[in-house]
């Protein structure tokens, strides 16, 4: 548990891990064949009607962090970083 969690409110607690929720089921999505841009768009929109505002949900490449537009044969991992009342809270999952 995160330190973080002693700045927000039983109720933000109780959506906080939503966002690795969220992230999972990206990456799940994406390796069964969903396009990145519409896994990250869908993470997005969901972590947006919870409630948290999001400053970035995309897919990285895991070693060089660079940017990606498909899911080739490589190490990816899924990104998150978003405001739930006034904490940030970041996360990142491995696309396998």
């Amino acid at each position: 548990m995160s330190s973080r969690n002693t700045y927000m409110s039983p109720a933000e607690r109780s959506r906080a891990p939503l966002i690795y929720q969220t992230l999972v089921r990206a990456a799940r999505d994406i390796a069964e064949g969903s396009s990145i841009a519409a896994a990250t768009s869908r993470g997005r929109e969901e972590l947006t009607a919870a409630g948290f505002k999001v400053d970035y949900f995309e897919v990285r490449d895991a070693r060089t962090l660079g940017v990606v537009e498909d899911a080739a044969k490589r190490p990816l991992r899924v990104l998150a970083a978003a405001w739930l009342g006034e904490t940030r809270l970041i996360d990142n999952v491995p696309l396998e």
